[in-house]
């Protein structure tokens, strides 16, 4: 194996996005955060490896940060980021190069394409656009990946947790009356933070906000209860993903 891509998707932009760097990077393979980030130690097999996630509130989504943070890395090993995003990426990889700084590693490359956002909302027509061009975009950074690019710029000044920092249920997600227990939001849920109680799910504080239970529930019963602006928005996944495909992220299916 060349290079081992990591990666964190909750509807499918950052899974799609892995699965076609898959076939453009030679023996490379992909391994879920979400399945891998309670391991005490996650040793990387490959001297290049690829951390892939959407960006929330400027950051990478806890998951991908505990994953991190048990990972050893080889002496010569080349890292670099993709994030997937709707405005723009923040200080994602600033955040990420300082994480695995504790771990005696560095980033060398962050990379990006603008995406579909399943939290604030594009226009439909500029989601479209996204959604055509991703391939494209993925084709065109690909090769910056096969030739170890180094531009990577460090940043000294320590930066303040985000909000998505740690776990905290702070946009409020709760499921309403309409909510019939079926447990697919339990099973999407990377924090096994969700629990079916008398029929209906409850929702816990152990949150990383990443909105599978919001967009993926059948009913639409689970709303943002503290985010007025988008706390009933329209729904999104990827065309190309399923709920399916979001399970086995998290070892509750099988793998892709």
């Amino acid at each position: 194996m060349n290079t081992a891509i990591y990666y964190f998707s909750a509807t499918g932009n950052t899974l799609t996005t892995a699965r076609m760097l898959r076939q453009l990077l030679p023996e490379s393979e992909l391994f879920p955060a979400a399945e891998l980030m309670n391991l005490p130690r996650v040793e990387a097999p490959a001297g290049a490896v690829g951390l892939l996630f959407p960006v929330y509130y400027g950051d990478m989504p806890y998951p991908m940060r505990q994953l991190i943070s048990r990972m050893v890395f080889r002496p010569d090993s080349y890292l670099f980021t993709l994030t997937t995003w709707r405005g723009h990426e923040g200080d994602a990889p600033l955040r990420v190069d300082q994480l695995l700084r504790t771990r005696g590693a560095r980033l060398s490359l962050a990379l990006g394409i603008p995406m579909p956002g399943n939290s604030f909302i594009n226009p439909p027509e500029l989601d479209r656009e996204h959604l055509q061009l991703q391939r494209q975009r993925v084709e065109q950074l690909a090769p910056r990946i096969l030739a170890r690019e180094d531009s990577f710029k460090p940043r000294d000044q320590l930066l303040p947790l985000s909000p998505v920092g740690a776990p905290k249920n702070f946009r409020g997600l709760e499921a309403e009356g309409s909510c019939t227990g079926c447990g697919l939001c339990a099973r999407l849920c990377p924090m096994g933070n969700i629990e079916i109680k008398d029929g209906r799910a409850i929702i816990g504080d152990s949150c990383c906000t990443c909105l599978s239970c919001f967009h993926w529930c059948p009913n639409e019963a689970i709303w943002m209860s503290r985010e007025p602006s988008v706390a009933r928005r329209s729904k999104y996944h990827h065309p190309e993903v399923t709920a399916g495909d979001i399970a086995a992220c998290r070892g509750q299916g099988p793998a892709h």
